[in-house]
């Protein structure tokens, strides 16, 4: 869960309404921020009160546990930055997200 771009009470219930009809249960993953990115990681307030949001609509929801995110290994992150050969291009973020970056 991306501070500012995915976290918000709002985005909760469009979440709610998407999944409207399809059975599903929502994992929610913490962002693990990485060297060089302008993203941070929801606060675990607001992803509380994100899954709040989804199980009061009756949907299952598990905030997954962060394993690894000290060594660059959590959620796809696998790999040594120091070992490429030419660093992963950052892309400018969509104007929408600006106001959220460090």
């Amino acid at each position: 869960m991306l501070s500012g771009v995915n976290d918000t009470l709002q985005d909760a219930q469009r979440l709610v309404q998407l999944l409207d009809g399809i059975q599903a249960k929502v994992n929610l993953i913490m962002f693990n921020p990485f060297q060089g990115t302008r993203f941070r990681p929801s606060a675990m307030e607001q992803v509380l009160a994100f899954r709040s949001v989804l199980i009061q609509a009756g949907r299952i929801c598990t905030i997954r546990d962060s394993r690894g995110d000290d060594e660059m290994a959590a959620c796809g992150q696998l790999g040594n930055p120091a070992l490429s050969s030419k660093a992963a291009p950052i892309l400018p973020p969509p104007p929408q997200f600006q106001h959220v970056l460090v």
